[in-house]
């Protein structure tokens, strides 16, 4: 069907200049359009310019050639800031992961983007409680809510939400849109969300596309949301490689997949053993409390275990408490290193050695911003080098700290860093203290082991001068995988890390897993909602819900036994578009 042009993008050109010098070519002479209506998907390896063709359509990143109209506005790179004004007034937008949400609670964040579609003004306070101005907002709000399942948490605050669920209300705001906007642009919108949301997400954008006639933008690295989703597919790859039918054009994307590495058995021998663990948490705030409980699990040496469930159900709260962040209420987590057993559930110097050993990666990936990659690697290996804890004990000494104390700062090096400075502060000490136990160390032994490891995460050598600010999200991601290699680990955590890697190289990551783990007996224990990540990755799988193990087994049975749920729809069972 012939559709009305909403959006002519012609030659834009766009590169970055480094701080370090140089440049980085991310879009090349990108044209295409988008028809009143239609939904638009782009496929593409990471790192090839999808954030950034959204960054410029919203009208907040300029650019050296090209021309962008979008209705009756137009941008080029001359354009005035009023014409960029204008450009973001004809939008709405979901960044990548992005979480910039209001103090408040769940619903109070949607009225205020209910609010401002008739304000201008998101900053402005909501109508007082009693009128019948917020007692329709809130109606409105609650509805967005309900589309993405977060009706049940609309009072709690925002700051409470598991990642995946802060996602969905930055998704919920966003499809708060009123009449005004022409484009939803949306970038990666449900990465980190569980699979029944984002069979949500795709119902209600679709409603908003029929309701308003809006068209939409949609970035993903998830071929089964396009598929759902769009009427055409545009791969781009720092330019247009294709443009046309969904399945066809995803097909040849694909085509390009390496093929999978096989998965090795695990080794004989009990890494860790999980007995009756339990853990607490109370929010005053909403007079509720989360609990873990009884949780027993055993993980071999060389094992990859996945951990899968709907979000908010104590996964990430798990894995803190497995990798030594947290201590729990109850139970043991008992690991057996070097013919020792040692109980993490305690502090201690024999705790620090074991998590020494163990690697972290974040669900919220919060590298520091203008921290290069050589000044990343450098602090890495000054906490868990071979001669940090060594180093440690004898300034504690000096300074007169006790072995608990000393073990509690070492634990917030494995936090990320805005609540390791946040748990600092609430202990009253000095965020100099950890530098003083764990100085970064030289140049001369990092370089030994970055490049290889660098490589193995498949990033370019000359990355080690960048800035974090100065990599694709994808890129990130590899870099957080390649800065906890650099010690060996003895274990690996992963947190729903994968959500923004395009299937190309997640598969390249997941052989990189793979082989690390036949080579080096690499034990890993993951969090993921990419359910084909998991039956690919792992040995055994455990399902979680409302705090509890409720299923142990092999990847296939326990991602069975989650598709089956009761009222869990799942995105997979959508299939391809019948009106292509």
């Amino acid at each position: 069907m012939d559709r009305e042009t909403v959006l002519s993008v012609r030659g834009l050109c766009k590169s970055y200049s480094l701080e370090g010098g140089g440049k980085v070519e991310a879009l090349e002479d990108v044209s295409f359009e988008l028809g009143r209506g239609e939904i638009l998907g782009i496929i593409g390896r990471s790192g090839g310019g999808k954030s950034t063709l959204i960054r410029i359509l919203r009208g907040s990143l300029p650019f050296e050639r090209g021309e962008v109209r979008l209705g009756e506005a137009t941008l080029t790179p001359s354009s005035s800031p009023e014409d960029r004004r204008r450009l973001r007034e004809l939008t709405a937008l979901h960044l990548q992961r992005s979480f910039g949400l209001w103090e408040g609670t769940v619903l109070e964040n949607v009225m205020r983007r209910l609010h401002a579609l008739e304000t201008g003004d998101e900053a402005l306070p909501l109508p007082p409680e009693d009128s019948e101005e917020f007692l329709r907002l809130k109606e409105e709000g609650r509805k967005f809510l309900k589309a993405v399942g977060l009706l049940h948490k609309e009072n709690h605050p925002a700051f409470t939400l598991s990642g995946g669920e802060k996602q969905r209300l930055v998704l919920a705001r966003q499809l708060a849109l009123g009449s005004r906007p022409l484009l939803l642009l949306l970038d990666e919108p449900v990465t980190m969300t569980c699979p029944a949301t984002k069979k949500q997400a795709v119902e209600e954008i679709r409603r908003i596309r029929e309701e308003l006639g809006i068209s939409v933008l949609v970035a993903s690295h998830l071929p089964s949301l396009l598929l759902a989703l769009s009427d055409r597919v545009m791969w781009l790859e720092r330019r247009v490689l294709e443009v046309g039918p969904p399945r066809e054009v995803i097909s040849h994307f694909l085509s390009q997949l390496e093929p999978p590495l096989p998965l090795s058995p695990p080794r004989r021998g009990i890494l860790l053993r999980v007995r009756n663990l339990r853990k607490r948490y109370h929010a005053e705030i909403l007079k509720e409390t989360f609990e873990l409980r009884g949780v027993s699990f055993e993980v071999r040496k060389g094992e990859i275990l996945s951990i899968v469930g709907p979000s908010g159900v104590g996964k990430t709260v798990l894995l803190r408490l497995l990798s030594g962040m947290e201590l729990p209420d109850e139970g043991e987590v008992l690991y057996r290193m070097e013919g020792r057993t040692v109980n993490m559930a305690r502090l201690s110097y024999r705790a620090m050695e074991v998590r020494r050993r163990i690697g972290r990666i974040h669900q919220e990936l919060d590298l520091p911003y203008h921290a290069t990659v050589r000044e990343l690697a450098m602090a890495r290996l000054g906490v868990k080098g071979e001669r940090a804890l060594a180093y440690a004990r004898r300034r504690a000494r000096e300074l007169g700290l006790r072995e608990e104390v000393v073990d509690a700062l070492y634990r917030l090096t494995d936090y990320p860093e805005r609540e390791a400075e946040a748990r600092l502060e609430e202990l009253g000490l000095e965020k100099t203290l950890v530098k003083e136990l764990f100085p970064v160390a030289p140049w001369e032994a990092v370089s030994k082991v970055i490049k290889p490891t660098l490589r193995l995460c498949q990033l370019p050598e000359e990355v080690v001068d960048r800035k974090t600010f100065e990599l694709s999200w994808g890129e990130r991601i590899r870099l957080a995988i390649a800065l906890e290699l650099l010690f060996r680990p003895s274990v690996l955590f992963l947190d729903e890390p994968f959500g923004d890697l395009d299937p190309l190289t997640l598969r390249g990551v997941t052989n990189v897993l793979k082989l690390l783990n036949r080579e080096l007996g690499l034990t890993m224990i993951v969090v993921s909602h990419h359910l084909d990540f998991v039956r690919e990755i792992s040995h055994r799988a455990l399902l979680m819900l409302d705090g509890r193990l409720v299923k142990e087994g092999s990847p296939e049975e326990v991602v069975r036994s989650f598709m089956e749920m009761p009222g869990a729809e799942f995105l997979s069972e959508f299939g391809p578009r019948t009106d292509e």
